[in-house]
């Protein structure tokens, strides 16, 4: 009897043991663990610190060298870059992970290295930061950026957030301070020759321009691309969206289905979703597209205003604050009623609309044509492009 409560004493000694050792492995693994962290991070300060310090250095050896003027790339929270690649399009992802590193080569150059992740700073500090930013921010050849280049890169950032999903915009009256330090820097950048803005001389189409564009089948609803290319025209026509800007911020709700005294159906630009940022801000109207069947239905601006909204668009694409410009599919076989991708149309492209239709009509100087270049045909084409 004496024998097995030897015996279960030792049993339980032993497994006294075995516990204290599994206990003991599993802190080793732990401790393990937290260095590798640690020896991580500690690696990534250094890459990007060394990364500075030869940035800076080669700044001092060729500070007008062209070579530099690419941001060095940080290690830093690689779900920034994800937020990134989130973007709408090939060329807008680049443009916004090349604000990232703007920003980041800022912070870390100034001495605000807790700051190089955008995502984490509350709207009112950011709102100092920016004020600073938009002032002091450089190329990495230590020259001043373009106005417009400037104005891509708060767009860039303001996009991260917004994809983000942190609740506020930098464009918002929240960050008016920093709103008019950039405004001032605008201005100076402006003055010294460096809006960066393409000067030409804007041509206009003629009614036999326009014309051709029809019986070419540049314009029309045949095609994704041509009825995108007709919708365009359109609301530079009657709408009175003349600046590339003006097209790339309208959204779905900022066009309406309304109806006149009269009962009439028409389409009108009213802003609706720009205004719910604007407090007290009251109804308006940019413009209105009637029916217009002069020249048969093919060529009815309503009727080919609602094809492109109501017929061939994706249904999620539908929201108010959807974007209304999206990319055409490329394929046009077998794709059914929807012809566009659930995708904000990129600047380039949009840019490219009315310089192409130039091109396909084999006009000169074909970059000089512009949303502005359809104004004189709608002072001919008169009835309801304006408000009454």
């Amino acid at each position: 009897m004496e024998s097995k409560e030897v015996y279960a004493d030792e049993i339980s000694e032993i497994e006294g043991e075995s516990s204290e050792l599994t206990s003991d492995s599993e802190t080793d693994s732990d401790v393990m663990m937290q260095y590798q962290d640690e020896r991580a991070a500690e690696l990534s300060r250094e890459q990007n610190e060394k990364t500075i310090r030869s940035t800076q250095t080669a700044l001092r050896n060729f500070p007008y060298s062209t070579k530099l003027n690419k941001f060095p790339v940080f290690n830093i929270n690689d779900d920034l870059n994800d937020l990134c690649t989130s973007a709408v399009s090939p060329n807008t992802t680049k443009a916004t992970r090349y604000a990232l590193n703007v920003w980041r080569y800022w912070c870390m150059t100034n001495g605000l290295k807790d700051h190089t992740d955008i995502t984490k700073i509350p709207a009112v500090k950011l709102n100092e930061l920016l004020e600073n930013f938009y002032v002091t921010v450089k190329k990495s050849d230590g020259s001043d950026f373009l106005a417009t280049s400037l104005h891509a890169i708060r767009r860039g950032l303001d996009r991260i957030l917004k994809n983000a999903g942190v609740g506020f915009s930098i464009t918002s009256s929240t960050f008016s301070s920093s709103t008019k330090k950039l405004k001032e820097k605008l201005w100076v950048l402006s003055k010294a020759g460096m809006s960066g803005a393409r000067s030409r001389n804007i041509v206009y189409f003629s009614l036999s321009d326009e014309e051709e564009m029809w019986q070419a089948g540049c314009l029309g609803d045949d095609s994704p691309i041509t009825l995108l290319s007709t919708v365009v025209k359109y609301n530079s026509q009657y709408l009175n969206m003349r600046t590339l800007q003006e097209h790339a911020d309208l959204m779905y709700g900022d066009i309406e289905l309304l109806k006149d005294l009269q009962n009439q159906p028409y389409f009108a630009r009213t802003d609706s979703v720009k205004r719910e940022s604007r407090s007290g801000s009251t109804r308006a109207c940019h413009g209105k597209i009637y029916h217009e069947h002069s020249r048969g239905h093919k060529q009815c601006p309503y009727c080919l205003l609602y094809k492109y909204m109501y017929i061939h668009r994706p249904p999620t694409q539908m929201e108010a604050k959807s974007p209304f410009y999206l990319t055409a599919r490329k394929e046009a076989s077998d794709m059914g009623s929807v012809w566009y991708e659930e995708q904000r149309m990129g600047l380039r492209s949009l840019r490219g609309v009315v310089p192409n239709l130039a091109k396909k009509v084999k006009l000169e100087n074909c970059e000089n044509f512009t949303f502005v270049s359809f104004t004189q045909v709608s002072r001919r084409l008169g009835s309801h492009s304006c408000c009454q």
